[in-house]
């Protein structure tokens, strides 16, 4: 019974969620820029299996809008948008199974024993609603409480940790990561990259 119950609630969640959530963008890929590494500037992220219906933001060569490479922002009009950075909201994707297609939601959850963390796409739209994309479609995370004074203050700001790591969420493999905090990443594979949204 309590399964049933914890299901339905989920479900319910899920509706109310998705509805708040209602508009999306055009489908776009998301492509990396680094000034640093060409084998990374201009490659793409595609959506790889992490686990059962998991998956992470694999890197790997440019290609056609594909199943694995396609994605939609939904944000909801009931927020006034930043001036400069826009909207934020959810970074999303499509699960295509054999019977089934389940939108899913980007989720950044960093672990409390590094400052590297896997963005993982999961089922439904319960996701991180800090990402944004800014007006050269570089994506963010919407920060709002400065921790680097005393006391903390509220200041709205935009943060680009995104680095290419050779990761491990499931399965080892190049990935998207997200360094927390503002110092260098844990991870020694971790290079800097930029995520750049270009719509199909």
């Amino acid at each position: 019974m309590r399964t049933s119950i914890l299901l339905s609630s989920l479900a319910f969640a899920t509706g109310i969620s998705a509805q708040y959530y209602a508009n999306q963008t055009e489908p776009f890929q998301l492509i990396l820029s680094s000034t640093t590494n060409s084998t990374l500037n201009g490659a793409a992220l595609y959506a790889c299996h992490e686990g059962a219906a998991i998956e992470g933001l694999c890197v790997g060569a440019s290609g056609p809008p594909s199943l694995s490479n396609t994605y939609n922002f939904n944000y909801t009009d009931q927020q006034t948008p930043d001036e400069v950075l826009g909207y934020t909201g959810l970074v999303t994707w499509v699960l295509h199974g054999g019977n089934f297609n389940a939108s899913s939601s980007l989720q950044l959850e960093p672990q409390p024993t590094t400052n590297v963390a896997v963005p993982l796409f999961f089922p439904g739209d319960q996701g991180f609603a800090s990402f944004g994309f800014d007006q050269e479609d570089k994506l963010y995370v919407l920060g709002y409480l400065d921790n680097t004074v005393s006391p903390p203050v509220y200041k709205t700001q935009a943060y680009y940790h995104w680095y290419a790591c050779i990761t491990n969420a499931g399965y080892v493999y190049q990935t998207l990561a997200w360094t927390v905090g503002s110092g260098a990443p844990e991870n020694p594979s971790c290079q800097k990259v930029d995520v750049k949204r270009v719509f199909i």
